[in-house]
């Protein structure tokens, strides 16, 4: 009995100790990408090539090194594709959209474990309260 207490102790600190140790890492973006290979078409969206910091329509993107956040005025964000290397990641909102999110990368680089470098972007957006169709 002793022997499982010592065990259960210990399995419990390691779990603690592991959701602190990832508290600091850095933000990832509040929904879950969905990778693909290739390079999708930005028809009807906001396309953003090159990736740099800066003010493109309604939406405001912020690049700290590999990844990036964005956030909108008047305007909600459904989707955002990150092309990078071979292949993309997309990023989808659920009804209504959302206003900003942070830490979106492109795809992660195998060989590296980096994201890839950020090719270019493409946004699909709604105007706020909007009735999708």
């Amino acid at each position: 009995m002793r022997r499982f207490t010592k065990y259960l102790i210990g399995a419990v600190m390691l779990a603690v100790l592991t959701l602190v140790g990832s508290a600091g890492m850095a933000s990832a973006a509040s929904v879950a990408p969905v990778s693909g290979i290739g390079n999708p078409s930005c028809a009807g969206g906001l396309k953003i090539e090159p990736v740099q910091s800066g003010q493109y329509g309604p939406v405001t993107i912020v690049v700290s090194g590999q990844s990036f956040g964005f956030s909108t005025s008047g305007d909600v964000v459904t989707s955002v594709i990150v092309k990078g290397g071979p292949g993309y990641n997309l990023y989808s909102y659920p009804a209504p959209g959302v206003t900003s999110d942070s830490g979106l990368t492109a795809p992660t680089n195998a060989k590296t474990g980096q994201p890839y470098g950020l090719s270019h972007l493409c946004f699909f957006t709604e105007k706020k309260g909007e009735d999708p169709k």
